[in-house]
């Protein structure tokens, strides 16, 4: 029975809008009833279905992959971060390649200070890095028979070109490149004008004038060694290969095909300052000797460059990095190096073979340290692997390159800069010194330096390390003084591996005062030139305003100042100068006092028989 409506035996009727089901556990209820409930909870499973998909969703969010480790791992960035905070190192940029990953990291201030640290924009001196770049034109200029690599340097000379010593003409063009030539490490006749910059008026003229007059080469220094000449020489004959300045030739030929527009010679505002010793150091210019040491880059050029180094198939330039990474002869030690590296040289490059997964691989670098910078370059094909050091300030990263690229464990301490010392009372150290071997040497002052000299020896200048130690840098000398107990009673000469001492004479060095004379303008020019006292020193009087002056190699200029005929000093008394003549009145040569111990120089006559044009 069901309420009002009778039993019926269809199992279900419809009655307009009423359904009746049969109840198995009951009589028949009212089917609206059940109905609505049936369908109440329909739609609260659907909502609540419909609810939970955003739960779902939060739930189980879509894998985000790990960032990888940085490819300079916190022992090296301990390294440089200790190194910073030892104020050995200012700032320093490190670009690092491996496969197909790239890191560019930035450390320290760019001012030695509390500065930001250098950046993308930031400029780098990289020194002897230069000479990768000028071994690459090398290769190009090859590659495009303008040359063969084992030319001599007398085919590239102005016609006719004389030269004293025969064997100059005969050094090969890879002997440049690979330092195996027999030239000095510096000019003979390098007389700058400023001694913190000295190469920056060194001129085309004054390469020729020292080929043209050097007797030295291939005598007096038999073995070859490093020379700023070499990569010099080469990349102002490479101008005269493509008939236009080095600086013209290297844009057009190597960084405009490589797309390194911020590799280049000129001084960009954002170069940054070096440091050495814990002082700002001056930036140095090459002149005409540019390509040895002096381009200036900021680290994304060389980062760019370094992966065209390990995927040479896509560069412009395939055929000359190839030819540029291989090795040529034995590497031989750097400046301030006894021992040469485990290196074969290439054209720019070392190359180290190491261990690699598959036998011996070539590891291919480059490393400088000068003029308040340093720099290293690095990579691996085996490996694909390449870094970039770049530092403001004279401590070595060559080491740290080295280490990361054979992913050693055994990393080098952080360095320790210079400790701070008060500035030492220059006055009082100014004097006449004896030797046990009774020779006398002079230290005089000069300004806001001292400068020192031994008899026969041309004055260098002194500069301070601490409140009683010096070195003069030019003639790889020191000094430290002596206090008794708190004067200056004598010194210790340090020079060419000795420790010689020496008593103070006195506290004043001697100095003779003569009234001067002046020179006739036609006796100034007869005096006027170069002259050499030995086959490894020359001097130059040159003439500034009215005043003549004179000067030895990398040392200090000179006033002179007529006291007699025929005789001249500077105010010092440092240099004292006869003239001598022949029976006809020619000037034949100068005989020149230096603190005492007479040395004679012959003139070079620099200008005779010369090409008009460099």
């Amino acid at each position: 029975m069901c309420g009002l409506i009778p039993h019926t035996p269809t199992g279900s009727l419809r009655h307009k809008d009423v359904v009746l089901i049969p109840d198995r556990a009951g009589p028949l209820r009212y089917s609206w009833r059940m109905y609505c409930v049936w369908y109440r909870r329909a739609l609260t499973r659907v909502f609540a279905s419909l609810l939970m998909l955003p739960t779902v969703c939060m739930a189980a969010p879509a894998r985000v992959p790990a960032k990888p480790p940085s490819l300079f791992g916190t022992p090296y960035r301990a390294v440089l971060e200790q190194g910073a905070a030892n104020r050995a190192y200012a700032g320093v940029a490190v670009g690092l390649i491996e496969g197909d990953r790239h890191e560019t990291l930035y450390f320290g201030h760019s001012d030695a200070a509390q500065g930001a640290p250098p950046d993308a924009d930031s400029q780098f001196e990289v020194g002897a890095v230069s000479e990768v770049f000028a071994g690459l034109l090398l290769a190009q200029a090859a590659l495009e028979g303008k040359l063969r690599l084992s030319d001599p340097i007398s085919k590239f000379l102005p016609q006719d070109f004389p030269l004293r010593e025969p064997a100059t003409g005969r050094i090969a063009l890879d002997a440049l490149i690979t330092q195996r030539s027999t030239l000095p490490p510096q000019p003979l006749n390098l007389f700058p004008r400023d001694l913190a910059d000295p190469f920056a008026d060194y001129a085309a003229e004054d390469l020729l004038a020292f080929l043209a007059y050097s007797t030295s080469i291939g005598q007096t220094n038999p073995a070859p060694g490093y020379s700023v000449l070499n990569t010099g020489l080469l990349g102002h004959l490479l101008g005269r290969v493509y008939g236009v300045p080095y600086a013209e030739a290297l844009h057009d030929k190597v960084l405009g095909p490589l797309g390194l527009a911020h590799i280049t010679l000129d001084d960009a505002p954002t170069l940054l300052a070096g440091n050495a010793g814990g002082e700002t150091a001056p930036h140095w210019h090459y002149g005409v000797l540019a390509a040895a040491a002096g381009l200036r880059a900021t680290l994304p050029d060389l980062v760019v460059f370094l992966q065209q180094c390990l995927a040479p198939g896509d560069s412009p330039l395939r055929s000359a990095l190839l030819l540029a990474r291989q090795a040529r002869a034995p590497a031989l030690a750097g400046p301030g190096e006894t021992v040469a590296p485990p290196d074969q040289a290439a054209l720019g490059w070392n190359v180290r073979m190491v261990e690699g997964p598959n036998g011996n691989w070539p590891l291919v670098w480059r490393a400088s340290e000068t003029a308040g910078f340093a720099v290293f370059l690095g990579f691996r094909t085996d490996k694909q692997k390449a870094i970039v050091l770049l530092g403001n300030a004279a401590s070595d990263l060559a080491e740290l390159g080295m280490a990361w690229l054979n992913e050693a464990t055994l990393l080098p301490e952080a360095p320790r800069g210079a400790p701070v010392h008060a500035t030492p009372k220059l006055d009082e150290y100014a004097g006449l010194y004896q030797l046990a071997s009774r020779e006398e040497l002079i230290v005089r002052l000069r300004g806001d330096h001292l400068r020192l000299q031994l008899p026969g020896v041309w004055p260098q200048r002194l500069r301070a390390l601490d409140r009683d130690s010096f070195v003069s840098e030019e003639a790889n000398s020191g000094i430290t003084f002596m206090r008794d107990p708190d004067a200056i009673d004598g010194l210790v000469l340090h020079r060419n591996g000795t420790h010689m001492s020496a008593r103070r004479l006195s506290q004043r060095a001697p100095r003779l005062s003569r009234p001067a004379i002046k020179l006739r303008p036609a006796q100034i020019e007869e005096l006027r030139g170069d002259w050499r006292i030995d086959p490894d020193l020359w001097l130059r009087v040159g003439v500034e305003g009215e005043q003549l002056t004179l000067q030895a190699a990398r040392a200090p200029r000179l006033v002179l100042q007529a006291y007699a005929p025929d005789r001249l000093a500077d105010a010092d008394g440092a240099v004292e100068v006869a003239v001598q003549r022949d029976a006809q009145g020619h000037i034949t040569q100068l005989a020149l006092d230096l603190a005492g111990a007479t040395r004679i120089a012959k003139p070079l006559h620099p200008h005779a028989n010369m090409p008009s044009k460099p």
